[in-house]
């Protein structure tokens, strides 16, 4: 870079670059447009996949994840194709902010009238792709304009690289931590509205001041925020698919209560039984109830288990008070794990605990319950022997030394894609090895673990690895009654001493017709030990580990979850439909949970955003790498550069999403509560990593040694974090939780200052080199984050987290080899000249603090 402070650039003359004037923006307005937009980017891919937690099902949020970064990645590719030569820079970002705040707007009625469902793909097929190809074109837009300003910036203001992606990696952290408090204090449907007047902001910066432009950006943004202000909580997205048989639609009459809760959204339902309010969880993917009591105890005991109409009055079915039953009239100290509209914790109540903690994630729920529902539901959530407690079970039972009789999880997780992470397979913690091995350090000698939940053979198998853990010398057998009936979810019943014949006859008697009164809610024990159902579980899967002749012969998958792969219901072996037996090796409810989501095309519903993501990434490959090499057959871009940048880029990409993926996972144990898991990660990963890129300018400038430094860096920073995470949860384990949050920084932190330095040394490496690859390396970085979401997943399901984040430490040497052929003293060392093309003249680019 030739020109000093005081002396003005000579322009390059390049087609791709375009032509400068001397009324470049200013640095400080650079700076602040790319924090705007890059905050609301952000922010927008958040809150929709909210909205889209609610108006289709969890796992298609990866639409989300795939329009955002395909569409940024393609703003790359425009400008590369389209080279606006003759525009302005100011004009190019204003008209790029505009648009993305134009195209955020739009989304409002895309969202709430056009017709799409996935349940209506049988019926309707060729119209249902129409509408999902309009939905995806639509959500690809803002993303789009995004793309193009961010691009442009990089492009012409690449001598800026550094000091720019500062801005925008902590824009971008910075913006994650509004979908905390945002959809909640004035709902995602508005939020939009907020990040239109964020874009009309931007686009106010640049905007030419001829005819007044500039100050009418800034009335449309004033206009957005005042509306933002008088609709908060108001504009309502009604959901696209009949979940659980109920289409939610708070405009209509039976839905009495809604709110955005920032782990779920909460609709209270009346579409039952008088005596019942459904609470639907993000339009119904998860439900629970409020069942009406008058507060009287006393009466309760004795109807507690009455049918009225052929629905039972007072649970979802009696086996939820099974272990409540069993210890009825003791003093029992009792923890509900998932407690929601508090059934568990009302059979509890009528059968004499003496007290109850009754844990639940989603606030809202027990706010409703001690508020509006407190009167319909007896005020249990007040009564002096009850605790409720708003957090993560898991979490909870790290910090309290209490020892229970009772333990219940009924069902147990979140169904919203922003609490897990990455809205792709759900990391289940409720069901893994270490889990089981926490419930039963916190039984007491004689307690009861009661479980609720699908596939009892592979909690059978990851409850006997954590048993045996424990208790090397007990036989796990004699511990364990399962039960089933109705098609109910199997209740699992680990005692910590060894259950006797009396107690066996005690549950045969409450599953008997006894109390039900009606045959349809009786149920039967499955498996009891000592008692002839025995032989209905075959030995093998009472063995630890597991032997390899059982997992061959099953068709799904059995081997007990951990916390390094906490992917429970990743069961599918086939994509085909599985039979039951009588032998016991594939009961009938683990072959209908299997069969159930397997679609009529052969693809099993929980992974067809796999399959969606996996066929973007393939239509992208040839659009980002294909598209440009058919367009531009020149020199240009036949550059000896071309193939190392393509790798470096890449590289980068899917390496930096692969380490941030794995990273929200690992950090759910240790935070507890999962919607902080991702914002903390986010947040301190892109900071950490806009401040790696701001200290790395003198690092680009000096030798090559130094400069590769950066991915050895990286590398040693995985595998610190690989070996010391086990050690560092074990100490924050027995912090508070704003503690624990501040330890994950701390441990994150590092890590992502060393991630932020790869990209700018590549753009200003290309800046010498090879500019007229810069939009074209930020097209290929996007698309290779969308298939590095897709590995992380995968390769996280197949041989866990740590592997995954070891292998995307080597991906980032293998990019520190291909920064070898793109530095700026390669060019030496090959023999080839920097300029031996006489159509690029890379000069240097405008840098608004160095011209006059």
């Amino acid at each position: 870079m030739n020109h000093m402070a005081g002396t003005k650039p000579k322009w390059p003359s390049s087609r791709w670059l375009g032509q400068f004037t001397s009324s470049e923006p200013q640095a400080g307005y650079l700076f602040a447009g790319i924090f705007i937009i890059s905050a609301a980017v952000l922010l927008l891919e958040l809150t929709l996949t909210r909205i889209f937690d609610v108006v289709l099902q969890t796992n298609l949020a990866y639409l989300i994840v795939s329009s955002a970064i395909f569409g940024l990645g393609l703003g790359g590719i425009t400008l590369m194709l389209w080279s606006p030569r003759t525009l302005p820079t100011g004009g190019i970002l204003a008209a790029a902010a505009a648009s993305f705040a134009a195209a955020v707007l739009l989304l409002l009625p895309v969202l709430k009238w056009l017709p799409f469902s996935l349940q209506d793909f049988s019926s309707e097929p060729l119209i249902q792709v129409l509408y999902f190809s309009i939905l995806y074109a639509f959500l690809l837009l803002p993303f789009l304009a995004a793309g193009i300003f961010i691009s442009t910036l990089l492009v012409r203001h690449a001598l800026l690289v550094h000091r720019l992606y500062f801005w925008d990696l902590v824009g971008a952290g910075l913006g994650s931590v509004g979908i905390v408090w945002l959809p909640t204090l004035i709902g995602p449907s508005t939020t939009l509205l907020l990040l239109a007047a964020a874009g009309m902001a931007a686009a106010a910066l640049f905007a030419p001041r001829a005819r007044g432009i500039d100050k009418w950006c800034g009335v449309a943004s004033l206009a957005s925020l005042v509306l933002t202000v008088v609709y908060a909580g108001q504009i309502d997205l009604p959901s696209h698919e009949r979940k659980r048989g109920v289409l939610v639609d708070s405009r209509a009459n039976h839905t009495e209560f809604s709110r955005w809760d920032p782990v779920a959204k909460i609709d209270i339902l009346r579409d039952g039984p008088p005596f019942e309010r459904r609470i639907a969880y993000d339009g119904g993917s998860q439900s629970s109830a409020f069942f009406r009591f008058d507060g009287n105890f006393d009466a309760l005991r004795s109807h507690y288990f009455d049918i009225v109409d052929g629905v039972p009055r007072y649970n979802s079915g009696k086996y939820i008070a099974l272990a409540h039953w069993l210890k009825r009239d003791h003093p029992t100290r009792v923890l509900v794990i998932g407690a929601a509209g508090g059934q568990e914790t009302l059979a509890a109540l009528a059968f004499g605990a003496a007290h109850v903690d009754a844990v639940e994630m989603v606030c809202t729920v027990i706010e409703a319950a001690r508020g509006a529902y407190a009167d319909f539901i007896g005020h249990i959530y007040s009564n002096p022997r009850v605790r409720p407690v708003c957090d993560e079970g898991r979490s909870f039972l790290r910090h309290t030394d209490h020892r229970y009789d009772i333990i219940q999880i009924h069902s147990n997780h979140t169904t919203s894609s922003i609490a897990q992470g990455a809205g792709g397979a759900d990391p289940i913690y409720l069901q893994t090895v270490e889990a089981y091995k926490e419930y039963l350090s916190h039984l007491t000698e004689d307690g009861i673990l009661q479980i609720n939940y699908f596939v009892y053979p592979r909690m059978l198998s990851t409850a006997a690895q954590a048993w045996y853990e424990l208790y090397p010398y007990e036989e796990f057998r004699r511990h364990l009654v399962i039960t089933d009936g109705y098609g109910e979810m199997p209740t699992f019943l680990l005692k910590r001493s060894a259950w006797t014949h009396e107690e066996i006859a005690e549950i045969r008697e409450l599953l008997s017709p006894k109390f039900s009164r009606d045959p349809r809610w009786d149920y039967r024990v499955i498996f009891a030990p000592g008692e002839p159902e025995e032989i209905g579980i075959p030995n093998d899967f009472f063995r630890v580990p597991l032997s390899t002749a059982l997992e061959d012969r099953l068709p799904y998958l059995i081997f007990p979850p951990t916390d390094e792969r906490p992917f429970f219901r990743d069961l599918r072996k086939r994509y085909e439909k599985i039979s039951s037996d009588a032998a016991g090796y594939v009961p009938e409810g683990t072959a209908r949970f299997l069969n159930l989501s397997l679609m009529s095309n052969g693809i099993p519903a929980e992974k067809i955003h796999l399959y969606l993501l996996g066929g973007v990434s393939i239509f992208m490959s040839g659009l980002f790498v294909g598209a440009p090499l058919l367009w531009r057959r020149g020199a240009v871009l036949r550059s000896a550069e071309m193939l190392p940048t393509l790798v470096y880029f890449g590289s980068l990409g899917a390496g930096f999403i692969m380490i941030q993926i794995v990273l929200i996972y690992k950090l759910m144990v240790l935070i507890g509560f999962p919607l902080y898991s991702i914002v903390t990660t986010l947040s301190v990963m892109l900071i950490a990593a806009g401040i790696g890129s701001r200290l790395s300018a003198s690092t680009v400038h000096s030798s090559r040694v130094r400069a590769h430094g950066i991915f050895v860096l990286v590398a040693l920073a995985v595998v610190f974090l690989v070996i010391a995470f086990p050690y560092t949860r074990d100490v924050a384990l027995g912090m508070g939780q704003l503690a624990r949050i501040a330890f994950a920084a701390l441990l994150v932190f590092p890590l992502g200052l060393v991630l932020g330095m790869p990209f700018p040394a590549g753009i200003s490496a290309l800046e010498v080199r090879a500019p007229q690859l810069i939009p074209w390396a930020w097209g290929i970085n996007g698309f290779m984050t969308v298939v590095g979401s897709l590995a992380a997943t995968v390769v996280s399901m197949k041989v866990g987290f740590d592997i995954t984040l070891l292998l995307a430490a080597g991906i980032y040497l293998m990019a520190m080899l291909a920064f070898q052929a793109i530095a700026p003293g390669a060019a030496r060392d090959t023999g080839a000249a920097v300029n031996e093309n006489p159509v690029i003249q890379p000069v240097g680019t405008y840098d608004p603090e160095t011209s006059s």
